[in-house]
């Protein structure tokens, strides 16, 4: 089978693709898979490291945005659709999977037009602008959430969020002390975050010798966040992103993010235990959805970002330390709710869209 994925810009429509192709390659080893990206989007370092081919397209967002840069970035949409029916002539897909992001539009609106099989995923409750627009074109659509089906009608498939795999093979964890505390608000960090973890440490000060800290913080605060580590005395890794993340879930005892779809999905992959702090601003508020199906189902503790602060982030992580039987019964019930199949029954419906547009 030869695919190309497209779209991407954020952790949480990309990782999802990635855990597509690897499913494709290994029901059809050596399959060509190409990714398509925004010139922008956080693809341009990770796809090669996976080992995939890359192109990208030269496409800003609307959102947002000045009037003259919103006309400009649509002036680029244009070209990116253009440029999108040149790829398609050059690789020859069997099909094209659009995950969100900027460059699923452009690359999608090329396939309609080329009358390629082509297949959406949407990992949020209330789908991007990209999806609804082109939902009614696609042959099927992908999502997590049943609430998503309305947006899709008959052409949407309840599927779950693809995972790759290095997370469905994390070990449980014995939990003794030092601790170790997984901190991150996506790929780019999360500033509201980092400054309640600065605004904690001194609360934890008594407690040194039994936390340790891995930080994905983004750029922004990077030295900041360092600092403020270093000043206090605890042991922790402190960087801008890190590769291979899945190891940094294996090695954590807790684990403090948001609750985007692909985070959660991978939290109850992994078998973690996780206080979320849901983004405020997501679409639909479907960040704090996300992480009250969590805690419904005792696998999360959620506050608010309105409530985040030093002292609240700190008295419920040590409520976590003093009690590690919580973090047990979090991680088994995390596991219980997970859907550990999702890149397969996409494939699935890949390999269908295919069968009905050659049949």
């Amino acid at each position: 089978m030869k695919v190309i994925i497209a779209g991407g810009g954020t952790g949480g429509h990309l990782f999802p693709g990635i855990a597509v192709a690897r499913e494709i390659q290994r029901r059809s080893p050596g399959s060509p898979i190409l990714f398509v990206g925004a010139e922008q989007g956080i693809e341009a370092k990770l796809i090669p490291k996976e080992g995939f081919q890359l192109r990208m397209l030269p496409l800003g967002g609307i959102k947002g945005l000045g009037a003259i840069r919103q006309i400009g970035n649509l002036m680029g949409m244009v070209t990116g659709v253009l440029k999108a029916g040149s790829i398609l002539r050059e690789f020859k897909p069997d099909a094209v999977i659009g995950v969100g992001g900027y460059a699923s539009f452009p690359m999608l609106t090329a396939a309609v037009i080329g009358g390629y099989p082509r297949v959406i995923m949407e990992q949020n409750a209330i789908p991007g602008l990209a999806n609804r627009v082109l939902g009614k074109w696609v042959d099927f659509a992908a999502v997590t959430d049943a609430r998503t089906e309305r947006y899709f009608k008959d052409r949407a498939v309840v599927t779950g969020n693809p995972v790759r795999p290095e997370f469905k093979s994390i070990a449980a964890k014995t939990h003794t002390s030092p601790y170790t505390i997984l901190i991150f608000g996506g790929s780019q960090g999360a500033q509201s975050i980092n400054r309640a973890v600065i605004e904690a440490l001194p609360s934890l000060s008594d407690f040194r010798n039994e936390l340790r800290f891995i930080h994905q913080t983004g750029e922004r605060l990077l030295d900041e966040v360092r600092g403020a580590y270093a000043a206090a005395g605890f042991e922790a890794d402190v960087r801008p992103f890190f590769n291979n993340f899945h190891e940094q879930y294996a090695a954590a005892d807790l684990i403090i993010s948001r609750s985007g779809a692909t985070t959660v999905a991978e939290i109850k992959a992994a078998g973690r235990a996780a206080i979320l702090i849901p983004f405020p601003f997501a679409t639909d508020d479907h960040q704090m959805k996300n992480a009250l199906a969590m805690a419904e189902e005792k696998a999360a503790v959620v506050i608010s970002n309105s409530d985040l602060n030093g002292r609240r982030l700190a008295e419920t992580l040590l409520e976590f330390i003093r009690h590690p039987e919580r973090l047990k019964e979090m991680e088994t019930n995390a596991r219980r709710i997970a859907i550990l199949d999702a890149e397969a029954r996409i494939v699935d419906l890949v390999e269908k869209a295919i069968e009905r547009r050659h049949a």
